[in-house]
């Protein structure tokens, strides 16, 4: 594996939190920051620059992910990856993150996720298929070089 991905985790279930943290970190990546709401999201991805977040739509005190992944995506560059159980709500660009995950989620879903999702970051296009469960935006597609017959595959 090339060197680990700093990845920043925006989730306000502790559960799933603390999940999220072991399935990275047993994944040989490092977590590096943790969000609750938007406006926390924001400011740990200016300070700590990580490669990704993977961010809930739904946030602490109800503030949006949705939000908080346009200004990571607009202030820092940050790639981002939506974890819901509400796939259907998102428009079709998923307003600016590059990807989204559907909860529940299994292990076995993010052990297919995350080599992919490095690729997709580090080395673009992705040597691997996009794994079942993850679902990219068209835009990112484009961005990471995927053929459009690819971006058809993408339609849930």
């Amino acid at each position: 594996m090339s060197d680990p991905l700093r990845i920043l985790i925006v989730e306000d279930e502790a559960l799933i939190l603390m999940q999220l943290e072991m399935l990275f970190e047993d994944a040989g990546h490092e977590v590096v920051g943790t969000a609750v709401s938007e406006e926390e999201a924001v400011a740990l991805a200016i300070e700590t620059r990580p490669d990704i977040a993977f961010v809930d739509v739904r946030l602490k005190d109800g503030t949006s992910g949705m939000k908080a992944a346009r200004a990571m995506r607009d202030i820092a560059g940050l790639t981002v990856v939506f974890l819901t159980a509400n796939v259907r709500m998102l428009p079709d660009d998923l307003d600016g993150a590059a990807a989204v995950i559907p909860k529940p989620f299994s292990e076995k879903v993010f052990g297919a996720a995350l080599p992919f999702l490095e690729e997709c970051v580090r080395r673009p296009p992705p040597s691997m298929d996009r794994p079942p469960g993850v679902r990219l935006a068209p835009w990112y597609l484009e961005r990471i070089g995927l053929r459009a017959a690819q971006a058809a595959a993408e339609l849930p």
